[in-house]
């Protein structure tokens, strides 16, 4: 239980380092969100940005966290590698559309803050991974 608690605490400083990264996009990005993507406002300010990725690892580590408690270590273990492969494809996606589309003109800043996101996604996919498995007792 300390050992996730701490993990919880690191996504929310790694969320957070995130949420300011993503936030501190070019001007020609926050003009587009402006103008065109108004449904990516969110991205704009820092905290809500934060909260929302902070969020997602939150329910993963509850997730993983059931599922480790509740299932064969075989599934629980399946599981946590499949959610690392799928933050490496998460991360190597967004690379791509870095590189690709008019991403490619926002700061560096917003590029590297989605990269500590599947960065961090990752990590929590590796905590479960390394973790045993603690057997329950009847009694």
């Amino acid at each position: 239980m300390k050992n996730k608690i701490i993990l919880i605490l690191v996504q929310a400083l790694l969320s957070t380092i995130s949420g300011i990264m993503i936030a501190n996009m070019s001007f020609v990005g926050k003009v587009g969100i402006r103008l065109f993507y108004t449904q990516y406002h969110l991205f704009k300010i820092w905290w809500q940005t934060a909260l929302l990725l902070f969020s997602i690892q939150v329910v993963l580590v509850l997730l993983l966290s059931l599922i480790q408690a509740y299932s064969k270590i075989f599934i629980a273990k399946t599981i946590a590698l499949v959610v690392l492969l799928l933050s490496g494809w998460g991360g190597y996606l967004t690379y791509k559309d870095f590189t690709t589309t008019s991403h490619r003109y926002m700061s560096s800043s917003f590029h590297f803050g989605f990269y500590i996101f599947w960065t961090s996604v990752a990590a929590t996919a590796v905590y479960f991974l390394v973790t045993k498995k603690k057997i329950r007792s009847l009694y």
